[in-house]
């Protein structure tokens, strides 16, 4: 083990070594508490474009400490996801409901900021939130490092769904729903213990998802979003499984759900489910990625006595990696390295 060890110092000592190469002098002028704004790349330029100007959206990639919750252990969004993710809720989402009510309606309606995490948001009963509304103004999206854009079964469930019903309660919060759709299932709801049951339970009370029994507000939210999202025979599978009583609940719920998007919102649900399941299975087909982001991806570095001591060490490190590997593997606690940007660094390939 003492050979991985000297293998991640050496890294450590070397990004010193990197910084401190350079003949100029110190510039005392430039705090490493800098203030000003973060300087704009071309994906910036991009989500300027095609979110502020065309919607009037922060659409916020990079993690920002004043807008997460403190009380949550969080990681960014890698880079590449997050763009891959800006063109995915822009298509499926925001495109979607422009086709099925109008140009102006996401314009007037659509959260202010758009902020997007890269780990999954864990509660204290071992569930998962995967997105909040905050207000009317801001939705956040968790879980952007597992996208896998050719999934289009993940992608539903961890955002096309969560956007949905996100948005869903913003709607609600402009124009509530029919105050009758709370009667449906009044003895039913368990904001504490809704984990607890399983999707057939929940469907033989009235409810689409076992979530959807926590709280009236998230009963309505969850049957939109499931509605739009969920295939037919998905759809059909629960209304089995929910027997005659719970199905019953579950068809006078759509209707309340369907006549309140049609009459307040002038939304036909049946015409927004067809643009959304057609635009979900466009995104295998689509470009995710414009041609001029690959080089926020790979940088590189511009000095070339940083670069050539770069390329020195890569060498050093990588005749010291297969022994290093080898002894712990065979090590009695068959320990692993975690660090994987070191792991990426001895396996690239050279050029």
């Amino acid at each position: 083990m003492k050979t991985i060890k000297y293998i991640l110092l050496s890294s450590f000592l070397a990004v010193g070594f990197l910084s401190a190469c350079n003949d100029d002098d110190i510039d005392s002028s430039k705090s490493i508490f800098n203030r000003s704004a973060t300087p704009k790349n071309v994906f910036d330029a991009w989500l300027y474009k095609n979110y502020i100007k065309s919607y009037n959206i922060d659409y916020k990639y990079r993690m920002e400490d004043i807008e997460i919750d403190f009380s949550k252990n969080l990681a960014p969004a890698e880079l590449e996801k997050s763009m891959k993710l800006a063109k995915i809720i822009k298509h499926v989402w925001l495109e979607a409901y422009v086709e099925a009510a109008g140009p102006d309606f996401m314009k007037k309606h659509a959260p202010a900021i758009l902020q997007i995490i890269g780990s999954a948001s864990w509660n204290e009963g071992g569930t998962i939130t995967l997105g909040t509304a905050e207000g009317g103004l801001k939705i956040t999206l968790y879980m952007t490092n597992w996208l896998n854009p050719k999934d289009i079964g993940k992608m539903n469930e961890y955002f096309f769904k969560t956007m949905h019903h996100e948005f869903t309660h913003i709607l609600q919060q402009d124009i509530n729903y029919p105050q009758e759709y709370n009667l449906i299932s009044a003895e039913d709801y368990r904001p504490s213990g809704w984990q607890n049951r399983s999707l057939k339970q929940a469907s033989q009370l009235g409810f689409i998802t076992p979530y959807a029994g926590s709280m009236a507000v998230e009963d309505i939210t969850e049957i939109t979003c499931c509605y739009v999202t969920y295939t037919q025979e998905e759809w059909d599978t629960v209304l089995q499984m929910a027997g005659e009583s719970g199905r019953k609940k579950l068809e006078q719920k759509t209707a309340i759900m369907k006549k309140y998007m049609q009459e307040v919102w002038k939304i036909d649900m049946d015409n927004l489910k067809k643009i959304v399941h057609r635009r979900m299975n466009e995104v295998i087909q689509m470009s995710l990625m414009e041609p001029e982001w690959e080089a926020l991806l790979s940088p590189g570095i511009s000095d070339p006595k940083a670069a050539a001591a770069l390329q020195l060490l890569k060498q050093q490190l990588k005749a010291d990696y297969p022994e290093a590997l080898d002894k712990m593997n065979k090590h009695k606690d068959c320990c692993q390295i975690h660090n994987a940007n070191l792991i990426n660094l001895l396996e690239e390939p050279e050029k």
